[in-house]
């Protein structure tokens, strides 16, 4: 005999008895329906259950709505006869076969709801992670049912395990990042089977530039050709899994030495790291990735938990280091491990402890995801390396012409190998452009572009197994035919006329090529594609941002994604007019940066020509000790750093003074010097991690040309000023002549030195006040 009650009716009779807190659920999600619905009958009940609990005020009772006071509890039959009335209602103002769907649909949700429950723990295991992704993802597509706010949920559970705990990150991360984007995830995630970590800031950052990427890809023909490379990745915690393996637990506490004990003590921890064992089960792990990558050169980067953040950048604190892959198995298993033994031992560094200092995240217990990568390019030779590769801002913050505002970004690249964009090299120069602004150049004349060429390429070579920076010239002589897209990067001279290689006309051998990136630039079509990048990444961002990327003449890949580090520099500045000329120090009208640095009592200035004879690298190592130790003992930010070449690049030492972040984080400016004589030429070094640590400490930066025309540098007056080096230094006055020390006091009597710098009117002025 068939009953009376509708379907809906029977489902809900059925849960009361077999699942009560099954039946609440539905309950509660009935009556979110009905208010949904404008119901008025559930708007009526709702306020009567909260005149129950909330009496109204009276002229002897206060209202305890908002009162210091618990709210009365009703008993379970009132909260029965409450659940029996929201059926009632829905009964009595919604059709019967509307119900019985819904109710259906909610508990066809329901079906789902293990993966959330799973995840609502954010220490989960790796292991249990991947199982119940996997299990949600083998439910039938027309079998899944989930509500939108369900969804969102989720996703945020699954950020906050494998990604971040940034809310600036989960705000943008959720409405880009899917449920079946975590599961392939997961299936790359390589660490402790029972640990929790997560996958590092720079993963993280990769991960949600591509799903950005990949829904405007679908939709934008110039960016058909955009790309991640195949990555994977080891969980944070797998650093601290390898010291308590090694029982390492010292170290973490080394981040409370001071920065010159850390130094001296960092290359023998480095090496202890490097001889130190992983578990076996990382190990198997590593091994069934290395079969899967096969013979191709990967890439071992850092990713720890504070890096690359909205609110650190730490450009070039953590190792990253490229592995040619080209040896036996064990070999080169044993040269990954080894590297990601060098990436952990990083964390304990001198630049990064310092730069954690100087931002109150010293105490952060900071931990250290890898991401792995195929390096881009081909093989040429023996050698592999991308086509080109380089760094995208969305902010350009060193601008060479007027005409350029901050939000035309800027592209740094080179070919071969990012890593010459990225480091700053002694003895080398970028291609700079900017995407908003496409037809300005830096280099206008036949005579810079070539001077301003590229010499050099970082490679790696697959016969030796090493990293190495190779001439272009007879590259391009001998392998030009087999690098693809080369007419993009490169072009031949003939008879002072620069222009790309034409086909078959082209012969290598028998061509004197620059690099100048002409034809790629030349063309709309690649700082197009960049400036869209730029901008939809820091539209979804909600800030600028900082992309690395390298082209394997092909496809164009990007391999890193994060906010860009803001510059301080001040909206609008005036250049004083009023400056007796006594009392100026510095004029320059080239490459200025907007700027002004106030109340500084002492230059500190490397002389040029007594630095470049010191007779041997290990003096010219000492001065930049000396300027480290200077940089504590200072008063900090009341000082500017003045020397010759390029400060923190890689290369030969006589063209600049190798520092690092560590070495020079309290001064307020560094100026570079570059005499025509000496052959120094300042580099625009924007995009550099040196460059983007002086830009996110407001370090100011000043390239000075004191031999052009406009310039003007009163280096003779300083030196014969007292040089107060011998006072830092009383026992050792073997550097006197190499560096000074000098007050604004001796220059006039209570006065400290202003730099005002206009990047809008290209002038820029140092003086007494």
């Amino acid at each position: 005999m068939k009953s009376g009650k509708p379907e809906w009716a029977i489902i809900i009779d059925m849960l009361e008895k077999l699942d009560i807190v099954l039946f609440n659920r539905i309950v509660r999600r009935m009556i979110y329906y009905l208010y949904t619905l404008n119901i008025p009958e559930i708007t009526e009940l709702l306020e009567d259950l909260e005149k129950t609990i909330i009496p109204e005020k009276t002229d002897h009772v206060e209202s305890k709505l908002y009162s210091n006071m618990p709210n009365p509890k009703i008993n379970r039959g009132s909260l029965k006869n409450f659940s029996d009335k929201v059926f009632q209602i829905a009964g009595e103002t919604i059709l019967d076969d509307e119900i019985t769907d819904q109710v259906k649909t909610w508990l066809s949700q329901e079906r789902s709801r293990f993966l959330s429950i799973a995840f609502e723990s954010q220490n989960i295991p790796l292991v249990d992670s991947r199982e119940v992704l996997s299990r949600f993802i083998k439910i039938p597509k027309g079998e899944l049912e989930m509500s939108p706010d369900d969804f969102v949920n989720l996703r945020v559970l699954l950020i906050r395990r494998f990604l971040s705990s940034n809310l600036n990150y989960i705000n943008i991360a959720k409405h880009h990042i899917l449920v079946k984007d975590f599961y392939r995830i997961a299936q790359r995630t390589i660490g402790p089977s029972k640990g929790s970590g997560k996958l590092g800031g720079k993963s993280a950052g990769l991960i949600l530039g591509h799903e950005i990427l990949r829904n405007e890809i679908k939709n934008d023909p110039d960016l058909k050709d955009v790309d991640v490379p195949k990555s994977w990745y080891i969980t944070s915690d797998t650093i601290t899994n390898f010291i308590h393996y090694n029982a390492l637990e010292e170290t973490t506490s080394l981040k409370y030495l001071e920065t010159a004990e850390i130094r001296a003590g960092y290359p023998y921890l480095q090496q202890l790291f490097k001889n130190s064992f992983f578990p076996l089960e990382i190990i198997s792990q590593l091994k069934n990735l290395l079969q899967e990558i096969g013979d191709k050169p990967i890439i071992v980067r850092s990713s720890s938990l504070l890096e690359d953040s909205f609110d650190a950048a730490f450009s070039g604190k953590y190792k990253s280091l490229f592995l040619a892959n080209a040896g036996t198995n064990d070999e080169n298993l044993s040269s990954l491990l080894d590297a990601i033994s060098e990436i952990y031992a990083s964390i304990f560094g001198p630049d990064p402890i310092e730069y954690r200092k100087e931002r109150g995240l010293i105490d952060f217990q900071e931990e250290m995801g890898i991401l792995l990568q195929e390096v881009v390019g081909n093989r040429v030779g023996d050698y592999f390396f991308p086509t080109y590769s380089g760094v995208a801002f969305s902010n350009n913050e060193f601008r060479w012409s007027p005409r350029i505002e901050r939000e035309d970004g800027v592209v740094r690249m080179v070919a071969g190998l990012g890593t010459r964009a990225v480091d700053r090299v002694a003895d080398d120069y970028p291609f700079l452009a900017s995407p908003g602004k496409p037809g300005l150049r830096i280099n206008i004349t036949y005579e810079d572009k070539i001077r301003y060429a590229q010499k050099r390429a970082d490679v790696l070579n697959l016969r030796t197994n090493e990293f190495e920076t190779v001439e272009l010239k007879p590259l391009i002589k001998n392998f030009g035919d087999k690098i693809k897209r080369i007419e993009d990067i490169i072009s031949v001279d003939k008879n002072r006329d620069l222009s790309p290689p034409i086909g078959i006309m082209f012969d290598p051998s028998d061509s004197d090529t620059f690099v100048t990136f002409q034809k790629l630039t030349d063309t709309p079509h690649f700082l197009r594609k960049m400036d869209k990048i730029l901008k939809i990444l820091s539209k979804s961002f909600k800030s600028p941002v900082d992309v690395e990327f390298a082209s394997d003449g092909e496809k164009l890949f990007i391999l890193q994604c994060r906010p860009q580090v803001r510059s301080h520099s001040e909206m609008k500045v005036e250049i004083p007019e009023n400056v007796d000329k006594e009392d100026v120090i510095i004029r320059a009208d080239r490459y200025i940066t907007t700027g002004v640095v106030k109340g500084i009592k002492y230059i500190v200035c490397v002389i040029p020509d007594e630095y470049n004879s010191l007779p041997t690298e290990d003096e010219m190592k000492k001065t930049a000790h000396i300027i480290s130790d200077l940089n504590k003992k200072l008063p900090a930010k009341e000082f500017i750093l003045i020397g010759p070449g390029r400060w923190g690049s890689r290369g030969d030492i006589k063209l600049g003074v190798q520092v690092t972040y560590s070495d020079i984080f309290n001064t307020s400016m560094l100026i570079e010097l570059a005499y025509n004589k000496d052959g120094y030429t300042p580099e625009l070094s924007f995009g550099t991690h040196f460059f983007q640590d002086m830009v996110e400490s407001n370090i100011k930066y000043l390239p000075l040309y004191p031999d052009n025309e406009g310039t003007e540098f009163k280096f003779d007056k300083l030196k014969k000023l007292p040089n107060h080096l011998k006072e830092f230094y009383p026992d050792d006055r073997s550097m006197d002549k190499v560096i000074m020390v000098v007050s604004s006091d001796d220059m006039k009597n209570d006065s400290t030195i202003s730099i005002i710098m206009n990047g809008e009117t290209e002038t820029a002025l140092g003086f007494l006040e």
